[in-house]
C-alpha cells in the first residue's frame, strides 16, 4: 500500500511541477494563480505533520524526514517506520510488530494526503 501511495505522490508531484513550470513561463501569469500553486505546496508539506509525533519522541512530528532514535546525527526517511522496523527486528515481540504496522499505516495515509494536496482536483487552478 505504501508503494502505491508513493507512486501516486510522485505522479501528483510531476503533474504539479509541469503545471507550475508552464505557469512560470506564461507571459500572462496571474498573482492569484501563483498563490494557488503556493497554497497547494503548503498543504502538501502540512500533510507530513502528524500531531501525536513519532514513537518515543512526540516532539518530532514530521513523518517524512527526521532523525532516527538509532542515529541522532543523520536524518532518515519515514523515521517512525524505520525505527519501529529496526526495533522489531531486534526484539521480535508482537508489540513491536504492531508498531511497525501502525507506522506503515501512518506513512501510507500521510503520503496519500500529500498527493491529494498537490492534485489540481483538490485545489483547482
Amino acid at each position: 500500500m505504501l508503494r502505491k501511495s508513493l507512486d501516486k505522490f510522485m505522479e501528483s508531484a510531476e503533474k504539479y511541477e509541469n503545471s507550475r513550470s508552464k505557469l512560470l513561463q506564461s507571459v500572462s501569469r496571474k498573482q492569484m494563480d501563483m498563490r494557488q500553486f503556493n497554497d497547494r505546496m503548503l498543504q502538501m508539506e502540512r500533510s507530513f505533520i502528524f500531531a501525536p509525533g513519532l514513537p518515543h519522541r512526540p516532539q518530532n512530528r514530521h513523518i517524512l524526514i527526521a532523525s532516527s532514535i538509532l542515529d541522532a546525527y543523520s536524518g532518515s526517511v519515514f523515521p517512525g517506520l524505520y525505527d519501529s522496523l529496526a526495533l522489531a527486528q531486534q526484539d521480535d515481540s508482537e508489540e513491536n510488530w504492531n508498531q511497525v504496522e501502525k507506522q506503515l499505516t501512518i506513512a501510507t495515509w500521510v503520503t496519500r494526503a500529500a498527493a491529494r494536496a498537490l492534485s489540481p482536483d483538490t485545489f483547482p487552478i
